[in-house]
């Protein structure tokens, strides 16, 4: 996903299981996300996360309670333009 800012949304999990829902049910629904490895800047732990468009946000909130997703936070951070792999 082309980042439209130069910063992007991130969603952080407790667990790999639990990104892996959101990914399934946003997909579901025909909203854009990216899973990424969580952003040091974001976490300590290694993990995924989910990056979303500002936009859908609300809608995001809305699929997290109505599904019982456990999440850690939902962050803003400065888009990475050239990832690179990062071992834990």
């Amino acid at each position: 996903m082309a980042a439209t800012s130069d910063y992007d949304w991130y969603i952080l999990f407790p667990n790999h299981h639990e990104g892996l829902r959101l990914n399934s049910e946003l997909k579901l629904r025909g909203i854009k996300n990216t899973i990424a490895p969580t952003p040091r800047a974001a976490s300590k732990s290694c993990g995924i996360s989910l990056i979303v468009l500002e936009e859908d946000l609300l809608v995001i909130d809305q699929v997290i309670e109505e599904k019982r997703i456990n999440i850690d936070k939902i962050v803003q951070l400065p888009a990475i333009k050239n990832w690179k792999f990062r071992g834990c």
